[in-house]
């Protein structure tokens, strides 16, 4: 493996640097073993040979999880060659181990249940008598509905700008991150009307719409969640359980474009939950069916 190269060739992906650093782990290991097998290089691997690294590292009682994050890096180590000409085909693009599914998340909140948890944070709040107090309880407010109804998560609530609020169209623009794709998304009728207040009643410093530290503020605002309904997590808890109630009402290209995930295998994961739970169900009430 020409490292260098290869780590280059992830970084154009944009991915994590703790991301690339395990995908040339994960090829070290495939080469290691390779090199132990007798091969004179993994550039003449087949899919049966793979096939092969797959049973082997079954035979190490290497967890599915694992296997499957191993083979996807060395997909990508092939995408590599493939793109440098040194190869024609991958041979690992259809090699994926099933298994056990991992839940994306545990209890998702109902959608009734996401309503009424903006529907009790967003009353007025006795103990804020400072004007301080009150305004940060009103950035809260807007923060809760865009991670309700829009799904945004905090690298995005960070990128927001004034200008991407557009109240005559009803829609938000949210930019792009290391994470998500950029996308306009719907605004609720009783977002308009409370971003047209924040965005009223603030005098902002600069183009930000929120003047906070997205993470902490997130942190902060589920802590208080907490205290409405026990059941709420973390602000992933939030935006996973209204991806899953998406799945249900529109089409997997729709989510995907909607949650702004940047691959289909990030919405496939819930939509193969949502589907998983409804056979759960059936199997439930009509065992013999």
């Amino acid at each position: 493996m020409n490292q260098q190269n290869f780590y280059y060739f992830l970084k154009d992906e944009k991915l994590a640097e703790s991301s690339i650093q395990e995908h040339i782990k994960n090829i070290e290991r495939f080469e290691k073993w390779a090199e132990q097998e007798g091969m004179t290089g993994t550039e003449q691997i087949t899919y049966t040979e793979i096939l092969g690294f797959v049973q082997h590292l079954k035979s190490k009682s290497v967890g599915i999880s694992s296997i499957n994050n191993r083979l996807n890096s060395i997909r990508k180590y092939y995408e590599h060659l493939k793109a440098e000409g040194t190869i024609e085909a991958n041979p690992a693009r259809r090699v994926h181990i099933k298994g056990n599914i991992k839940k994306v998340i545990h209890q998702p909140l109902s959608y009734t249940e996401l309503e009424q948890l903006y529907q009790e944070y967003a009353k007025p709040k006795e103990h804020y008598r400072e004007e301080k107090g009150k305004k940060a309880h009103k950035r809260n407010t807007v923060i809760l509905s865009l991670m309700i109804w829009q799904a945004i998560h905090s690298g995005e609530l960070n990128k927001i700008e004034i200008s991407h609020v557009k109240l005559n169209e009803g829609v938000i623009y949210i930019p792009s991150t290391r994470r998500s794709n950029s996308r306009e998304i719907k605004l609720e009728s009783k977002q308009i009307i409370l971003l047209h207040q924040y965005i009223s009643e603030n005098n902002f410093i600069n183009e930000k719409l929120f003047d906070c530290h997205p993470a902490n503020t997130m942190m902060y605002l589920v802590n208080e969640l907490k205290g409405i309904n026990q059941v709420v997590k973390n602000a992933g808890h939030i935006r996973a359980s209204i991806i899953l109630h998406w799945i249900k009402m529109y089409s997997k290209r729709q989510v995907q474009y909607m949650v702004g995930h940047k691959h289909i295998s990030s919405t496939e994961h819930y939509e193969i939950q949502e589907l998983t739970g409804l056979t759960d169900l059936l199997t439930k009430h009509h065992p013999f069916s």
